[in-house]
């Protein structure tokens, strides 16, 4: 057994290595398990200080991040004086132009202002707001910088030494199993980055980022950019030695590595349509690396469900800005057992809740470090009952809403939607998935499908024999994504390009030799009770009628059959197509529908998010009302005030 020290941090990235310098300072005896990976965020970074320029919006994170930058003079100064590295803190300011002029705030400078300030851009920009107080630091240098300075001041900084699995007793850290062998401490942080689901149940995944660094010409004389461009899905950050590095792709496509054509021109072209003087400057550098994600993008800082492990990952994008501030808050936390307000908004406890709840002594998550943990969702947060659980095929769920995973803007926006929605069920498109299609790439990767129930479906199939081909491809892809008992499909059959109106004949042939094949057979239909009757007869786990045309946010046009459909089902009666805000979705769940399945109301929303969030209350309220049951119409007043005892003002005695 290795005997570490007072701390073992696991990783040796930005964040492990500044809260190592952090508690050294104070005193601390320290170790870092480092198993070195070029890979990591850190490496692949510009080293931008943007939280203005990146727009976050207010609230904890911005917080956070206008308290790390602060912090950013004092710190880089500070590491300077004890490596004599020049880690390249620029505080040079961030232009962000646009090509459309919308918005304009108190930093908004005219095309021609600009333009003086800095020439070369794209003369199609319509100006640029700016931010002076944002800033860059050559992220390589600081990272050799906080090397240099950790193993001067006496941390024990091992390289090459992978951690296997961290050890568990009684909720606390044991030890640390290793390439290396065991290794012990009084505490354990976990500070992985995008790895860090390999050793502990928390939701981080990687986004890769492809990247490239080209060299200015005429660099010795005058910058010909001297500050950094913040422009659409890129950044161009030039360095004092000439370098300008261009950044940066986002593709959720697991530890997938290496550059790509496709990633490397859409990079290039957007650099040129900022400043087309890149295209003439020499090619340098391509590169990549794994950004550590989280489902709602914030770090996941402070404690964890083991009593002497702290957890600091999860900074996705925001690495190098949250440094030195994510160093002094948690030494805080675990030197001094002094906690910040900021880091309740950041902890692990978000994504999960306790199961069973204990309701009676009133404790918090954090105070139960072996408590079971179950993912949460919205929904869960009220645990249904479990007599009104929504079960389909002999599978239960809490949620009865479903959702789709196309037509968002882009993978993050569908993450986050899905997750604020609450729902449980998400369905695919197999051809598009398998394609790889726009919108889809990475999908098989994009979503955790150990909390999500994948429900194939076969859209684009315009024939029976269509259907079942592409039916059975769906239940191999559910069990590559681990879901071997998964024998449900989504069945459409769509002849009809225009209207997209499902086909009646080819959906009951189909069903009939999908059902005898051992598939949960979820078929799409219009609103027909004599159809909906014969799929239930032949075996189907549940129908699928449309409130009206798929994607028009017409709401629901057929009432009476879909209630006519409800009333004769003995299965669940799914509300498919047509919804388009969340009083529809409540309407269909009044009517006494099962589930309702949007896609487009959510994806297309301008919030997509907060609409994901509205969708899943609105099925919980229509839900809930169909149960109190609701007063008969009646054609004239009813007073809801008594009258016994009204006094008459003609005589008040």
């Amino acid at each position: 057994m290795n005997a570490a020290s007072d701390i073992l941090i696991i990783g040796g990235g930005i964040i492990g290595l500044s809260l190592a310098l952090e508690l050294r300072l104070r005193g601390a005896s320290v170790t870092i398990l480092s198993r070195e990976n070029k890979a990591a965020a850190a490496f692949a970074a510009a080293g931008m200080l943007a939280p203005q320029a990146e727009g976050i919006p207010p609230g904890a994170m911005r917080d956070l991040c206008l308290y790390s930058r602060s912090l950013y003079p004092d710190w880089t100064r500070k590491l300077e004086e004890i490596t004599g590295i020049d880690v390249g803190y620029w505080p040079c300011g961030i232009l962000a132009p646009v090509f459309e002029k919308t918005e304009v705030g108190e930093e908004w400078l005219e095309k021609t202002t600009l333009n003086l300030l800095q020439p070369g851009l794209n003369p199609e920009i319509a100006g640029a707001h700016w931010f002076p107080e944002d800033a860059q630091v050559d992220n390589r240098a600081l990272m050799q910088a906080l090397r240099v300075a950790v193993q001067d001041l006496g941390v024990n900084l091992r390289d090459g030494v992978a951690v296997q699995a961290i050890q568990q007793r009684q909720g606390k850290v044991t030890s640390l199993q290793t390439t290396v062998g065991d290794w012990q401490a009084e505490h354990y942080v976990l500070a992985t980055g995008a790895w860090a689901k390999d050793l502990l149940l928390i939701p981080v995944y990687p986004i890769k980022g492809q990247m490239a660094a080209v060299q200015m010409s005429g660099w010795q004389e005058e910058l010909p950019l001297q500050r950094v461009l913040f422009g659409d899905r890129t950044y161009l950050v030039p360095r004092r030695d000439g370098r300008l590095i261009i950044g940066a792709t986002s593709e959720n496509v697991g530890f997938t590595s290496q550059n790509t054509p496709l990633g490397v021109r859409d990079l290039l072209e957007r650099a040129i349509r900022l400043f087309p003087a890149v295209q003439n400057w020499p090619i340098q550098e391509f590169w990549w690396g794994f950004r550590p994600a989280t489902p709602d993008e914030l770090p996941i800082l402070g404690t964890s469900p083991c009593d002497n492990l702290t957890l600091a990952t999860g900074h996705y994008r925001n690495g190098i800005l949250l440094a030195p501030a994510t160093a002094t808050l948690l030494a805080d936390l675990i030197w001094q057992q002094k906690t910040h307000p900021l880091l309740d908004s950041f902890h692990y406890a978000r994504f999960f809740h306790p199961a069973p709840t204990n309701q009676e002594n009133g404790q918090k998550m954090s105070d139960r470090p072996n408590a079971t943990l179950v993912w949460q969702t919205p929904s869960e947060i009220q645990p249904t009952p479990a007599s009104d659980l929504l079960t389909i095929a002999g599978k239960t769920f809490h949620s009865r809403l479903m959702t789709g995973t196309g037509k968002y803007r882009d993978m993050a926006a569908m993450r986050q939607s899905i997750a604020a929605s609450g729902c449980q069920i998400v369905t695919v498109a197999v051809r598009r998935m398998q394609a790889n299609a726009p919108g889809h790439e990475g999908l098989a990767e994009a979503l955790d499908w150990t909390k999500l129930w994948m429900l194939p479906n076969t859209a684009g199939c315009q024939t029976a024999d269509e259907v079942i081909r592409v039916a059975r491809l769906g239940r191999e892809m559910a069990k590559l994504l681990g879901q071997e008992d998964n024998n449900f499909v989504k069945l459409e059959a769509i002849p009809d390009a225009k209207y997209l109106l499902p086909d009646p004949i080819e959906t009951l042939i189909a069903a009939e030799q999908l059902v005898k094949e051992g598939f949960a057979v979820l078929p799409y239909i219009n609103a027909d009770p004599v159809l909906a009757k014969r799929l239930e007869n032949v075996g189907c786990a549940t129908v699928m009628p449309l409130g009206s045309p798929i994607g028009s946010g017409q709401g629901i046009k057929n009432t009476a059959n879909i209630q006519i459909i409800i009333e004769n089902a003995g299965i669940p009666v799914v509300v498919d197509a047509g919804i388009g805000a969340p009083s529809e979705a409540a309407q269909a769940m009044e009517l006494g529908a099962a589930a309702v399945l949007i896609n487009t109301a959510i994806a297309q929303a301008e919030n997509p998010v907060a609409m994901g969030r509205a969708m899943g209350l609105a099925v919980e309220a229509g839900r809930l009302a169909y149960h109190a049951g609701r007063i008969p119409i009646k054609a004239y007043a009813s007073a809801s005030s008594p009258t016994l005892g009204v006094i008459n003002s003609a005589n008040p005695n």
